[in-house]
């Protein structure tokens, strides 16, 4: 009914959309307790926006073109819109550059037609000096063709290095993105001191820091992905969280006020993310700091589930077309499962500890319970976007994720401390080793993983059913029953289907 109306109206639905979006986003500082129908509106407000906004139809314009590719000879103007990657040719001093280039023009004969919509920029034959960076705007000239990807297509333009292309406007001088991409060159060159040898584990290294992921092999990256630990690639809160502690501890150390902490904190966590990408799991992770850290100053007391809310109109607001990402939903699904499980834990599970003893109790305790939950939230996603079932992803976590920690914490330390790096960076090299071998022993396990069909939607829905009912709504054994029983329907449901079906 929305996407119906939105199709009809687009101007007034924009508009109404708009508006709710505002209240919405105020009302989440005034409450106190988040309610369904808070979490109901921004499902409807990210629909209603995605439905209207002038990124779809920049994607239409593109894809108009698909049945005529490939074209020969054309001339595009447009920006670079994220840092370039350049892959060296094995021998020669000469590669290919790619990045992703938004198009605001496409020249085919001697007419200019305006078309606005993302492809890719391949050059080849380039030298690896080549001063091209995110933000400018260029004009090139080359092929479109047509790229196929599991599950859509894509256009990319092939640029010869002596072709025809030219820079219009240079990247803007004061930005944040040029700010954070120049730190993140900086920090990978730091990271690298007395580990250049080790090209895998510094790889790595890279990916879990800054969010160089495309560096990781693919032997490496798909035994990740098989055991279900992939995520921990994803700049997001253990990363976020990490740079928020050092950056209080500071703050406390100067003499702060707590409630001030927020002010400081937040551009300097917003640098960060702006140097790794500005991706949707650390865009989630800033933003539900900012409103946390942000509550004392309204007089509000810190609320988790807004935050987790907040933090989704606000992306879906600025980019609505995430809203069919996989990594926007596995982001917000895993998140929204961790609230939900820490909300019913007994509270003397996480306080009281005495001693180093009852401090490792409680850690333990928070890892499992992340990642069962992390478990819980996954599984239908993975298998219904991937085709993959890891049941070893729930005990390897337990392993992954602390060996993530002390290797993120290595990191920071080698990037703020610059004279004992080679020492932070070799004791990373420990932890990656012990990562990388863990994740093997892992992947090895008969059964570890698994190709599997991907299940139905209704049996996906019995699943969150019946795992958000008893989260949320199940306080005596009949009603913890009925919800389990909607988790058993679904897997009933699934293996049923791949039996007789």
């Amino acid at each position: 009914m929305v996407l119906g109306a939105a199709r009809l109206f687009p101007a007034t639905v924009l508009l109404v959309s708009s508006a709710i979006g505002w209240i919405l986003a105020l009302a989440l500082f005034r409450t106190k307790a988040s309610r369904l129908a808070v979490f109901a509106c921004i499902v409807l407000l990210s629909a209603t926006r995605f439905a209207v906004t002038p990124a779809t139809s920049s994607a239409r314009e593109m894809n108009q073109i698909l049945p005529q590719l490939p074209l020969c000879k054309v001339q595009i103007v447009g920006r670079i819109t994220a840092p370039p990657d350049y892959h060296a040719y094995r021998s020669g001093s000469q590669g290919t550059w790619i990045f992703p280039f938004e198009c605001e023009g496409i020249k085919q004969g001697h007419v200019w037609t305006r078309r606005h919509g993302k492809i890719q920029i391949r050059m080849t034959d380039a030298p690896s000096d080549l001063s091209i960076k995110r933000g400018q705007r260029l004009h090139f000239s080359g092929d479109l063709r047509k790229r196929d990807y599991p599950g859509h297509e894509s256009i990319m333009l092939d640029v010869p290095a002596a072709g025809d292309w030219r820079r219009l406007e240079d990247a803007p001088r004061f930005s944040p993105l040029a700010l954070g991409q120049r730190l993140r060159e900086k920090g990978a060159q730091t990271l690298a001191n007395g580990i250049e040898s080790h090209s895998d584990q510094l790889a790595v290294y890279k990916a879990l820091l800054l969010g160089y992921r495309k560096a990781v092999p693919h032997e490496i990256y798909s035994r990740f992905t098989q055991t279900g630990t992939v995520h921990i690639f994803a700049i997001s809160g253990l990363h976020v969280g990490m740079v928020g502690l050092f950056i209080t501890i500071l703050l406390k150390s100067l003499g702060v006020p707590r409630d001030k902490w927020g002010l400081w904190l937040l551009p300097l966590l917003l640098l960060y993310v702006c140097s790794t990408g500005m991706k949707s799991s650390a865009l989630r992770a800033w933003t539900m700091a900012a409103v946390y850290f942000l509550a004392p100053l309204f007089r509000r007391k810190p609320d988790v589930p807004t935050a987790v809310a907040f933090a989704a109109i606000l992306l879906l607001w600025l980019k609505p077309e995430d809203i069919l990402s996989a990594g926007f939903i596995f982001s917000f699904t895993v998140v929204s499962f961790l609230v939900m499980a820490f909300s019913i834990v007994p509270r003397h599970w996480m306080v009281g500890a005495k001693g180093w003893l009852g401090r490792v109790r409680i850690y333990t305790v928070s890892l499992g319970i992340t990642s069962a939950a992390a478990f819980m939230a996954s599984v239908p996603l993975a298998a219904l976007l991937f085709g993959n079932f890891s049941p070893v992803s729930l005990f390897g976590n337990l392993l992954v994720v602390p060996l993530t920690f002390c290797i993120v914490l290595s990191g920071w330390l080698s990037m703020l401390i610059p004279p004992a790096s080679e020492i932070f960076n070799h004791a990373a090299v420990v932890f990656i080793n012990g990562l990388l071998g863990s994740v093997e022993l892992l992947a090895g396990l008969p059964g570890s993983h698994r190709s599997v069909p991907p299940p139905t939607l209704l049996a996906v829905a019995f699943w969150y059913i019946g795992w958000i009912a008893l989260f949320t709504h199940a306080r005596t054994p009949p009603q913890r029953r009925r919800a389990l029983g909607w988790v058993a329907l679904s897997i009933v449901w699934t293996i049923a289907l791949q039996v007789f079906v």
